[in-house]
């Protein structure tokens, strides 16, 4: 049986192991009640509504924080998509400042503004 590489640490002999390079398999999720805008782009399916805005939902814990639920004007979830989709149709116009991806105590979404 192969021995497990070791070093020290203070004195004390711990596992050698490397710490992942990143947290997520992509950019960091984008918090909870953000602004965001569908910008123009050539082919993109969201033509017909472009220049809406909407605010992204909480996150789910079925579907983890690669799915982002987006809000509409009424305070209704109406779509989903990902991080790689939301950078490359949506411009972000305001960044919040919520902690809590998954909306534990928190009221639902009031209309916008």
């Amino acid at each position: 049986m192969k021995s497990v590489k070791r070093r020290k640490i203070n004195g004390a002999r711990v596992p050698f192991t490397l710490r992942p390079r990143k947290k997520y398999p992509f950019r960091t999720p984008i918090p909870p009640c953000s602004i965001v805008r569908v910008k123009a782009a050539p082919r993109n399916p969201w033509r017909k509504e472009l220049g809406r805005r909407f605010r992204s939902g909480y996150y789910s814990w079925m579907d983890g924080l690669d799915c982002i639920w987006l809000v509409n004007n009424d305070g209704k979830y109406e779509q989903t998509l990902d991080h790689a989709y939301l950078y490359k149709f949506f411009e972000i116009e305001k960044v919040s400042k919520e902690r809590s991806f998954y909306g534990r105590n928190r009221p639902q979404f009031e209309p916008m503004k």
